[in-house]
């Protein structure tokens, strides 16, 4: 049987043609729609499994309001434009399509793009499903375990951190968080979670139980399975009293609200919290209806063990025995990766998601960051971790050898080739090749490597037949490979085969809470090399380090730590030779003048703004209503830059 495709195009003579070349290409077009209407009643009708969109069409709804309707319904779709500008790649980008051609186009071109978008669909069922068998694994094994009340509810933390993301957990009996049954989690590390329970909150927060259960007086009625990000946190915040306090200590910025009803008719209350703004969806949503089951049980389990032992939840978390070691910077999986920020966590998630499949990875990310280190990441993880790992720096070939030292040649080929040469592709054979700053990569080599990935075999040069591989790619860039493609730069083709499941590494200025860790590792990699006993770095140098921008990133650090090390001569390092930085902490350009970063002139702004509202962030006059920010946004600026809320200093 073959694929039924619709589509859903406005210009007839395009739409005609387009089901000319799918029919004579196999596949079974099962209707032409001209509208967004006549397409949801055209899909409803054939259950078609692909679709084929054009941006613009006759009505007032657009292709990207139809794809936001063909992704809850697991459609996979490609768009069909006559506009490649980037604004409306980065539109389409956000609706997850499958694939994008633009107008006019060949028909090799459609069909290689329907073959890519086929490719990535399936390989996004396969790791949702797998995603979906661990969580469920990971539920009914709480029900096996004897652990208190504690640890089950942090296993069953764990196990939904794959899929709701959170750097906060709430789990209670009541919808407004208030201090009944209390517990929580709050994320210090990759597979790290510091228990809060009711004590513990109320030293945090700096109020009794007593003020904390104020704050919402009126009962608040049962609330359904939903989530809040954006403009709808903030308001929410408003209603919630509880939620803001959390929200505020912990710089929380979406929430995600998730009611259990067990079997004696009682309702409990997970509420995720993220530092990500879209944290949330409403994906998500029918993803913890199909598993309610195995949650549910693992509840009703916890809730049990929770009976037998007599004891509420939170005196249960004083009597289970606290681990006191000292926290890992990274998890063991994440060697040579320092850093607790929740950046890097999200990438550490995002990671071990797709490592055990063979779907391409494309790690962005600016110069410095790390992207190398994590790709070797993604292999260790993988199946193909005893295969092995070949690097390729695409920027780094020389352009008359590039497509030999990629996929080789036979002997006698061209002048010079004085025998048959292996190239990348075939040692990385069964394992994983590492194509790093893919976008440098000239036009011409593009076509040739995306056969490679559709076909998953090579030609060597002067060679007769073509030699099957079994590789899993990996590649990076610096670029916005977005911008590329629309300026030509970049086969669109390629990005879509590339981009299946991006990662983005955040820059060093972004996690800025991670600097004195990596200080500190630096220096101890850096005595070891030059027999030194530096114990750490002075206050001043650290400050210098925290406010300055980091266009090299972990790179740049790691440079000047060893030159600080090497020149030290005594247990503290004075400061790190930050470049253009005067004694005042300002950057300092040619002519001498001096001036303020851009990070010193936001913290003086949001200083000056603190003091004409006298402390106040949230609410009618606050300083994030004068500054134009969400609170939460403003509350984070604030911790990064260090600014105390009490006195605007």
């Amino acid at each position: 049987m073959s694929l039924k495709v619709v589509i859903v195009e406005d210009q007839f003579i395009e739409a005609n043609n387009l089901q000319i070349m799918l029919e004579k290409a196999g596949y079974t077009v099962c209707g032409l729609a001209r509208s967004v209407p006549e397409a949801l009643v055209l899909i409803a009708r054939e259950k078609p499994e692909l679709a084929l969109v054009d941006i613009q069409l006759s009505g007032d709804s657009s292709g990207i309001e139809l794809a936001q309707v063909l992704n809850e319904r697991n459609i996979a779709f490609i768009y069909v434009s006559a506009n490649s500008n980037h604004e409306v790649l980065m539109q389409a980008k956000a609706t997850q399509p499958y694939g994008f051609i633009v107008k006019p186009f060949r028909e090799k071109d459609l069909l290689v793009t329907l073959e890519i978008a086929l490719y990535r669909h399936e390989n996004g069922l396969e790791t949702a499903v797998k995603k979906e068998e661990q969580l469920r694994l990971g539920l009914l094994s709480v029900i096996q375990t004897k652990d208190s009340v504690q640890e089950k509810m942090l296993s069953i933390a764990k196990a939904l951190q794959a899929f709701l993301s959170f750097d906060y957990l709430v789990a209670c009996t009541t919808s407004a968080t208030v201090p009944t049954n209390f517990m929580s989690y709050l994320r210090i590390g990759f597979d790290e979670y510091q228990y809060i329970g009711m004590p513990e909150f109320e030293v945090i927060t700096r109020r009794t139980r007593e003020e904390i259960a104020n704050l919402e007086p009126t009962h608040t009625h049962d609330e359904p399975r939903s989530f809040f990000v954006g403009e709808a946190f903030e308001q929410m915040l408003v209603k919630h009293p509880v939620r803001r306090l959390i929200a505020e200590t912990f710089s929380l910025a979406s929430m995600f609200l998730l009611p259990m009803t067990l079997s004696d008719g009682s309702c409990y209350y997970f509420t995720f919290f993220s530092r990500k703004e879209d944290a949330y969806s409403s994906a998500q949503i029918t993803l913890l209806e199909r598993l309610s089951n195995p949650l549910r049980a693992a509840m009703q389990d916890m809730m049990e063990t929770d009976q037998q032992s007599h004891h509420n939840l939170d005196t249960a978390a004083q009597l289970a025995k606290q681990k006191k070691n000292e926290p890992r910077l990274a998890a063991a999986h994440f060697e040579g990766i320092i850093g607790r920020s929740h950046l890097l966590l999200n990438v550490f998630d995002n990671v071990t998601h797709v490592a055990p499949v063979d779907t391409s990875v494309l790690i962005l990310g600016e110069s410095g960051t790390g992207k190398e280190r994590l790709a070797h990441c993604v292999h260790e993880l993988s199946p193909r971790r005893s295969q092995p790992f070949v690097r390729v720096n695409c920027a780094a070939l020389p352009f008359n050898l590039i497509e030999s030292e990629l996929f080789g040649h036979e002997k006698g080929a061209f002048t010079g080739a004085v025998e048959r040469r292996i190239g990348k592709f075939e040692k990385a054979d069964k394992g994983t090749i590492f194509l790093d700053e893919i976008g440098e990569m000239p036009p011409e080599l593009q076509a040739k490597l995306l056969r490679v990935l559709q076909e998953k075999e090579i030609d060597r040069i002067g060679g007769n037949d073509p030699v099957k591989i079994d590789v899993r790619v990996v590649a990076a860039t610096n670029r916005d490979l977005e911008k590329e493609v629309a300026a030509g730069r970049f086969r669109l083709d390629l990005f879509y085969r590339l981009n299946i499941f991006p990662v983005t590494l955040p820059p060093l200025r972004e996690r800025r809470d991670d600097i004195p860790l990596l200080i500190s590792h630096f220096i101890t990699i850096y005595n070891h090399k030059a027999d030194k006993a530096v114990k750490g770095i002075s206050k001043k140098g650290l400050n210098e380090a925290l406010n300055y921008h980091w266009p090299g990133n972990i790179r740049e650090l790691e440079n000047l730590v060893e030159r600080a090390v090497l020149v030290c001569g005594g247990d503290e390092l004075n400061r790190l030779e930050i470049p253009n930085y005067d004694n005042h902490g300002f950057i300092v350009t040619e002519e001498g003048g001096a001036f303020k970063s851009i990070d010193e002139n936001e913290r003086d702004h949001i200083l000056e703004a603190l003091r004409k509202c006298r402390g106040k962030v949230w609410g009618p006059d606050g300083a994030a209503e004068l500054l134009g920010l969400p609170p939460t946004t403003l509350h984070s600026k604030m911790k990064r830059f260090g600014i105390r809320r009490n006195t605007g200093s």
